[in-house]
This record gives structure tokens, sequence and C-alpha cells, in this order.
């Protein structure tokens, strides 16, 4: 399987240690109504919200694996979506966040630092409608800071 990057965070470096497992998940939303005769009719609601699942490791003959850890960790705390990027380059066109996350610790040296770490990542997809979209909300993820930092500082006018 080719190599994949969540945000900076990869999930192998090439072809060898690339994910050794994906799931993909895609679901259609129906309404069923009863009518006076006959069978039910179906009305579509929509898409669900993709999700993909990957299996993978991190190992020291590519990576530190306790940073590499320690920012997978930070990506489930934050809740912030990241693109999921071929190693190749290429982008899958969408942003995803960590919905859950299963972490297995296989190896550690003498010192008891991490050798080699597996993981299996559910990703949810976080949709932008569009850019105004994307701009507004930044824009009130920003607004308290903004704000403290106004009341903060003399030379700002109130």
């Amino acid at each position: 399987m080719i190599a994949l990057h969540f945000g900076t965070i990869p999930m192998g470096s090439n072809t060898l240690t690339g994910p050794s497992g994906r799931s993909i998940s895609r679901t259609n939303t129906f309404a069923q109504y009863d009518v006076t005769r006959g069978k039910l009719e179906l009305h579509e609601i929509g898409e669900e919200l993709d999700t993909q699942s990957f299996d993978f490791f991190f190992s020291e003959e590519f990576c530190d694996p306790q940073s590499e850890l320690n920012k997978l960790e930070l990506a489930f705390a934050m809740k912030t979506p990241f693109p999921l990027l071929f190693a190749t380059g290429g982008f899958i066109g969408k942003r995803y966040v960590v919905e859950s996350l299963e972490i297995t610790v296989q190896k550690t040296n003498r010192a008891g630092r991490i050798v080699r770490v597996e993981a299996s990542i559910s990703l949810l997809e976080a949709p932008v409608a569009s850019l105004l979209g994307l701009f507004s909300s930044i824009t009130r993820a920003l607004a308290p800071a903004l704000s403290r930092s106004a009341t903060k500082n003399p030379n700002v006018r109130q």
C-alpha cells in the first residue's frame, strides 16, 4: 500500500512501511414513508460523512516513533481537521478529524524509549462547504484571542 501523511504525520515513508490496512466507509441516508397501498416510498435524505480507517506503524527505521505518536495524540485531542496526502504528493481532496485512535507499543529499548508502535486510526470527513465558510470558522475561532489581546494592549482603541 502506498504511504500516506495525515497532515504532517507520516503513515509510513514508502510502500514497504506504508499502512498495512485501509478501509473506506460511505453511507447514504433514506427516509421511508408509508403509503396507502403498496410498498413504502423512499426519499433520499443525503450522504453521510465518509470514514477512513488505517492500520499502520511507526518504527525507528524511518521516524522517531515517540515524536510521531505525540503528534497523533495531539491531533486526536485538538480535533483539528487535517488533509490526507499521498507520499507522492497527491491530495485526496478532503480533510479529516481523528474519530478514534488505538495504539499498541510493540517494542521499547533498554532505556524504555519506544522503538516500534502500531496504531489503528479512524478518520471522519470534515467537509468545508465553501471558502467563505472556512474563513468564517477561522475568524470565529480567533475572535476570543483577538478580543483578549485588544484589552491587554493599551495602544489599541476600544
